[in-house]
């Protein structure tokens, strides 16, 4: 079942597609020269670099590779950007509903545990309340 709400873009997939634009430009290639390196239409290309869609992680290994930058390029200069509280927001709502993790960035054991238990569940109707039920208990 697709997602009711639309995925927005961010500041930093409008970062990226900017330093995307940016790379490709100093390697004097055209939107359709990136685009038929990596197998897509130019106007995906259009789309990626004005923000209009998100770089897929995939997506943006491929451009790496094409435009020979290591992938930390492309994210250079998003901590400079002061973002706006909108901004800010927007990220942390694209968030939510993202696995728990400690201060390291490792997944919370209980959280992974739990998980493996809802997973293992074989009655499909049963899992399905039961996510709903945690679903309505996180919002509140």
């Amino acid at each position: 079942m697709p997602n009711a709400k639309a995925r927005r873009t961010t500041p930093v997939d409008h970062h990226v597609g900017a330093r995307a634009r940016e790379a490709r430009l100093e390697h004097d290639m055209s939107q359709t020269d990136l685009a038929h390196a990596c197998g897509i239409t130019f106007q995906q290309i259009q789309k990626y670099e004005s923000g209009a869609n998100r770089v897929s992680a995939s997506r943006l290994w491929q451009f790496a590779a094409v435009l020979g930058k290591p992938l930390s390029w492309f994210f250079e200069g998003l901590a400079a950007h002061k973002l706006s509280a909108a901004a800010v927001k927007a990220i942390e709502a694209d968030r939510k509903g993202a696995i728990s993790r400690d201060e390291g960035g490792k997944i919370d054991p209980e959280t992974m545990k739990l998980a493996r238990s809802i997973a293992g569940i074989k009655d499909e109707k049963l899992k399905k309340r039961l996510k709903t039920m945690l679903t309505t208990l996180s919002a509140g």
